[in-house]
């Protein structure tokens, strides 16, 4: 603002040609100054610009039909640059249609400045220069377009990896509960038939624990059932500690040196699907992000009331230069995992090289 300042002073032009591009900067300077509350705002500040645009334009047309080339360049580009924002800033922050009809506005209000400058009677002059002039307002738009695009995009991704990190848990919840559900019905048809005898009271007693018991089982399938069928994708049995060699084995085969040091296998099974779940995870993040690991130690033991499960390398990274920060939603997913259940994960570089994954999985319920 204090360079259109100096500006007004030291490159003079008609007062018109002046005043719009210091209104519109103006305007960008106290929307942006107010930033983020001024965003909601953002396609209106667009229609704004471009109304004002348009009508110095047809009062350029109607005062000076013969066209105008009074004032510097200066001033001739000051305008449609600002303009230009404002169409970045619909197009970026607004929701969809304000954004097409306020930055829309503007795109067109920006073409149609250069008709103050050329003469009344070349037609085909004029249709060519709003054309040209269309392009920085079209450039405007789809660059600021694009970041809204990617920003849409892992929205839905983060959500389509919340939701089947859902059915996971839903399922896993038909595993780990089941089991048990289907274990106290059987308690209770055997209690029935050995300690009822002539009993009816007994009998009745162990019939209804049976019955509640099976009706459980009924409304966990068909739960995890309904998860399925509104797009759960397909899903493998749930792995646990027991099947961490032969995972290891799986990965070694692609002349990665796994070393695998399970001290224990004696777990509860919800806690040993989400200690198998990490290790998957952080081999795969190992085979896609340091391919120059040349091994990898795994170990799973018990400490205290917790089970402990780390994952380390020696890659140097060297072919990834963005390192394993941004691996994607997996270990995000592996933290709110952890999180449901009451453990921790930690992620990080390690001396002198390599990256280290640890985790803690509360083995008490806490």
């Amino acid at each position: 603002m204090l360079a259109l300042a100096a500006g007004t002073l030291l490159v003079p032009a008609p007062p018109i040609g002046i005043v719009t591009p210091v209104t519109l900067w103006l305007g960008l300077a106290v929307l942006l100054a107010l930033w983020p509350r001024t965003r909601a705002a953002s396609p209106w500040a667009a229609g704004a610009a471009a109304g004002l645009s348009a009508a110095v334009t047809v009062a350029y047309l109607v005062l000076r039909p013969g066209g105008s080339s009074e004032g510097p360049v200066l001033w001739f580009l000051l305008e449609p640059a600002g303009l230009a924002v404002y169409v970045y800033l619909a197009f970026r922050w607004a929701p969809p249609r304000s954004a097409l009809t306020g930055g829309g506005a503007a795109v067109l209000a920006l073409a149609m400045t250069v008709q103050r400058y050329l003469p009344a009677e070349a037609v085909v002059e004029a249709i060519a220069g709003s054309l040209v002039w269309l392009i920085p307002g079209v450039v405007a738009g789809l660059v600021a377009w694009y970041p809204r695009l990617m920003d849409e995009r892992r929205e839905r991704a983060v959500a389509e990896a919340r939701r089947a990190q859902r059915v996971d848990l839903a399922s896993d919840l038909h595993d780990f509960v089941a089991h048990d559900v289907s274990e106290i019905v059987a308690q209770a048809q055997a209690s029935r038939m050995v300690l009822a005898g002539d009993d009816p009271r007994l009998t009745e007693t162990f019939e209804r624990i049976e019955a509640a018991g099976l009706r459980a089982l009924a409304s966990m399938d068909r739960t995890v059932h309904m998860l399925r069928d509104s797009g759960g994708a397909a899903r493998t049995p749930v792995g646990v500690l027991a099947d961490l060699p032969e995972l290891v084995a799986r990965f070694s085969q692609g002349g990665m040196g796994v070393r695998l040091d399970p001290t224990t296998t004696e777990v509860p099974r919800e806690a040993a699907a989400v200690a198998y779940r990490i290790v998957v995870e952080a081999l795969t993040n190992v085979r896609r992000h340091a391919p120059s690991a040349s091994t990898v130690d795994v170990t799973v033991a018990v400490e205290g009331r917790d089970l402990r499960v780390t994952v380390a390398d020696d890659g140097t990274d060297e072919t990834r230069p963005s390192g394993r920060a941004h691996a994607g939603l997996g270990l995000p997913g592996l933290a709110e995992r952890l999180a449901s259940v009451g453990g921790t994960l930690s992620a990080g570089p390690r001396e002198p090289r390599g990256w280290s994954l640890s985790a803690r999985i509360p083995l008490d319920g806490r």
